[in-house]
C-alpha cells in the first residue's frame, strides 16, 4: 500500500510542481480503496502465510500493542516465500471455483458433487495430495455418469467398474464408436487426472505440490465442461457399439 501511495505522490507532485499555487502538502490516505490490499493480506492469513501482528504506537510511554494493526510472516510463510518464483497464481475466489464445479452436479450426480467440492476444500487447506485424489475421483464420477447414460444399464456399468481393470473397461466403452474428435480429446482429460489419482492414492512417496493440484482442479473443470458440451455425442449408442 505504501509503495502504491508513494507512486501516487510522485505523480501528483510532478503534475502540480509548476502550478504556481505555492507549497501544498500531500496527505496520504490509507483508507480509501484499501480494501483489496487487506483482502489479499487476509487471504494469505487463511493460507497460513501471514498472521495478524502486533504493532506499537510511536508515542512516548505507549507500550500497549495494537493487535491486528499489521501482519507478520509465519514460519511457513517464510518457507513459502523462499520457494516461489514470483509468478505463481494464488487464487482467492474459492467460492466461485466451487460454484463453477457445482454447476455440473445435476448432470453428473451426487458422487461428482461431493468429490469436486472436497477437492476445492483440500486445495484451500494446502492438502494437495488429497486434492489430486479427489479430482481423480470426481473425474471417474463423470466417466460413470457418461457410461450409465450411454448403456442405460447402471448395474452393468457398476459391475464392470468394480471388476478387474474396471476403469479401462469404462473408458473403452465410452470411446467405442466415437468420432475422431471425441476419441482424441477424451484421453487428454482423463489421462493426467488418472495419473495423479493413482500417484496420490498409492502408498509410495509422491512429489505432488501446489501447482499440480491447481492444474488438476482446472483440468477437472475443463473435463466437466467437455463432457457436458459433448454429452449427446458421447452417450449416443451407435449400431456398432451395440453389437460390441
Amino acid at each position: 500500500m505504501q509503495d502504491c501511495l508513494k507512486e501516487e505522490e510522485e505523480q501528483w507532485l510532478k503534475k502540480n510542481s509548476n502550478s504556481g499555487t505555492g507549497h501544498i502538502n500531500f496527505e496520504i490516505d490509507t483508507r480509501t480503496n484499501s480494501e483489496p490490499f487487506y483482502d489479499a493480506a487476509w487471504n494469505l492469513c487463511t493460507k497460513g502465510i501471514l498472521r495478524p501482528g502486533v504493532t506499537y504506537p510511536q508515542q512516548q510511554f505507549a507500550y500497549v500493542g495494537i493487535i491486528g494493526a499489521g501482519f507478520n510472516l509465519t514460519p511457513y510463510g517464510r518457507q513459502w516465500l523462499s520457494q516461489i518464483s514470483g509468478y505463481e497464481c494464488t487464487p482467492t475466489e474459492y467460492g466461485r471455483f466451487s460454484q463453477l464445479l457445482a454447476g455440473y452436479s445435476e448432470r453428473f450426480g451426487s458422487g461428482y458433487h461431493a468429490r469436486s467440492q472436497e477437492a476445492v476444500s483440500c486445495y484451500r487447506a494446502h492438502a494437495y495430495l488429497a486434492c489430486c485424489t479427489m479430482c481423480g475421483a470426481a473425474s471417474e464420477s463423470i466417466l460413470l455418469a457418461l457410461a450409465i447414460a450411454k448403456t442405460a444399464d447402471e448395474n452393468r456399468v457398476l459391475r464392470d467398474y468394480g471388476g478387474t481393470s474396471g476403469r479401462s473397461k469404462i473408458e473403452n466403452l465410452l470411446r467405442n464408436g466415437q468420432n475422431s474428435y471425441v476419441n482424441r480429446e477424451l484421453p487428454n482429460y482423463i489421462g493426467l487426472l488418472k495419473y495423479w489419482r493413482d500417484d496420490a492414492a498409492h502408498g509410495a512417496s509422491t512429489t505432488i505440490n501446489e501447482s499440480e493440484a491447481f492444474t488438476s482442479l482446472l483440468l477437472l473443470l475443463r473435463f466437466a465442461q467437455f463432457a457436458d458440451e459433448r454429452w449427446n455425442e458421447i452417450t449416443h449408442t451407435s449400431q456398432s457399439s451395440e453389437t460390441t
